[in-house]
């Protein structure tokens, strides 16, 4: 378990795919994403998915997802996770989600990030963290940016935003090791 100051990150558990199943198809959850309908993935879907990461006995999986839960009350309120893990040139992408939207704006998503962050760099021995975010999605880059995450590019036209059906442009953003050892 990754322990932060307002927040536990906890292993996915069964049972779990109700509360993705909820986040990820919530419009107004999703909706920095581009996602206007949500995810639109079964519950099924989700079990599947999560099941899968569950069996997989390998201490260092290409991707993991981890369920963030409130410190006080250990509530279930988002999730987080590393994927395109690159273990030659140690690197990897992350996605944050705090899919209660009661719980937005509480410092909840900075406190799992930078512990993340921390645990992504230590215990998987990465030299670089990727994102990607929409270039209309200050909060998210102001956040990623308080964190220590430069931008490095701009990717036009990237993805598709089903919010106007429109292409909208990417903000390519990473952080290095040295970097966050200076700055935590």
């Amino acid at each position: 378990m990754i322990e932060g100051k307002k927040v536990l990150i906890r292993q996915l558990e069964i049972g779990d795919e109700n509360l993705l199943h909820k986040w990820r198809n919530n419009n107004k959850g999703n909706n920095y994403c581009g996602f206007k309908y949500g995810f639109l993935q079964s519950k099924e879907s989700l079990r599947i998915e999560l099941m899968k990461q569950i069996e997989n006995n390998s201490v260092f999986p290409d991707e993991k997802t981890f369920i963030i839960c409130k410190k006080e009350d250990n509530e279930p309120i988002g999730d987080i996770s590393y994927r395109n893990w690159d273990k030659r040139n140690r690197s990897a992408e992350f996605g944050i989600e705090i899919g209660e939207i009661k719980e937005h704006n509480k410092g909840y998503g900075y406190d799992a990030l930078f512990y993340f962050i921390d645990f992504m760099f230590t215990y998987l021995n990465l030299n670089r963290i990727e994102l990607e975010t929409f270039a209309d999605n200050k909060k998210a880059e102001k956040l990623y940016k308080k964190i220590g995450f430069k931008e490095v590019g701009l990717m036009r036209e990237k993805s598709f935003d089903s919010r106007n059906g429109k292409y909208i442009d990417i903000i390519y953003m990473d952080l290095l090791k040295r970097e966050w050892n200076i700055l935590k």
